[in-house]
């Protein structure tokens, strides 16, 4: 008897609403979601020991321990390296959701991992692979508010984008990436050397905001399965900086450890308290990523068909 396998993968991009999309898809009553979202198995070019102690500390991930207890725990992110781990998870989504017709990973790092594209086609190579994609723009300065908001950037977001873009290239647990993860032209492009296009489902970051219905209808027809109304979306991740930064610095050296333990209900009571919305993107950052992300938007154009004007 064959062993069941993930066959639904949702891999990026990140801080663009796939935790929001995961979230509605887990309601899916034939979609079972995996009990890791991003368990990170097939970027296999990114792994714990390459990270810096500083996002190991955020991360909190220790694969040994993690599969030693049983039921496996619901958890955010991890990177797991063991095929026989990855397959625990894929047995318990399956127990818990015996009449499920799709296993899904919702593992961001996919989408940038130069990786993954090639192990997931060994995998499944008849795999369904959707893709949410956001305006890079709005996208890098997203991922910039969180890295603030979880200590991990001191400096203003011009003076951030500018430092990440001598480096090339940025790393994956090592820089925040804020450029890279935005590259979609280049990801897509690795992601078409393993799959045919219309193996892959493009939703657009505004489409999904403006009319998730819409958006939905198109992803079940893509799936072949019926009609999904939605009650009510998962509410997106809003953009939000800490109120006090050195305090805020020293809580996520402090509370990191425990983050993944404490009730969602105790997590979402300190960050209204501690957190306010993000302000508005100064006009010089966002004409700096503009004129960053200008070539690859007109690739990403190129590969889709897919008017992008209004990211320029």
């Amino acid at each position: 008897m064959m062993k069941p396998k993930a066959n639904l993968f949702l891999i990026g991009a990140a801080k663009s609403g796939t935790t929001s999309l995961a979230a509605t898809l887990a309601k899916h009553p034939a979609i079972a979601p995996l009990p890791i979202k991003e368990p990170g198995h097939f970027s296999t070019d990114l792994r714990t020991p390459l990270f810096t102690t500083q996002y190991n500390r955020l991360l909190q991930w220790d694969e040994d321990t993690y599969f030693k207890k049983a039921p496996l725990e619901e958890r955010h992110i991890g990177f797991v390296e063991s095929e026989t781990n990855y397959q625990k998870l894929v047995d318990q989504a399956v127990a818990t959701y015996p009449e499920h017709t799709y296993l899904l990973d919702a593992s961001t790092a996919y989408l940038y991992s130069a990786k993954a594209p090639v192990e997931l086609r060994h995998y499944a190579p008849d795999a369904k692979i959707v893709l949410l994609l956001r305006n890079p723009i709005d996208r890098a300065y997203s991922h910039y508010t969180m890295a603030l908001k979880y200590g991990m950037e001191q400096e203003g977001p011009l003076q951030a984008f500018k430092r990440e873009a001598a480096l090339h290239p940025a790393h994956w647990g090592q820089d925040e990436c804020y450029l890279e993860l935005g590259q979609y032209a280049n990801q897509l492009q690795r992601w078409l050397e393993c799959f045919p296009l219309d193996q892959l489902h493009i939703i657009w970051y505004d489409d999904f905001t403006t009319n998730p219905q819409k958006a939905m209808d198109g992803l079940m027809k893509y799936l072949d399965l019926p009609t999904f109304v939605l009650q009510q979306t998962d509410q997106l991740n809003v953009g939000a900086v800490p109120k006090y930064a050195t305090l805020n610095k020293w809580a996520m050296r402090t509370l990191s450890p425990l983050r993944e333990k404490l009730p969602k209900s105790l997590v979402h009571w300190l960050k209204k308290k501690t957190q306010v919305a993000a302000p508005e993107l100064d006009p010089e950052t966002r004409s700096f990523l503009a004129e960053a992300f200008t070539e690859q938007i007109e690739q990403l154009e190129a590969l889709t068909g897919k008017d992008l004007n209004h990211w320029k």
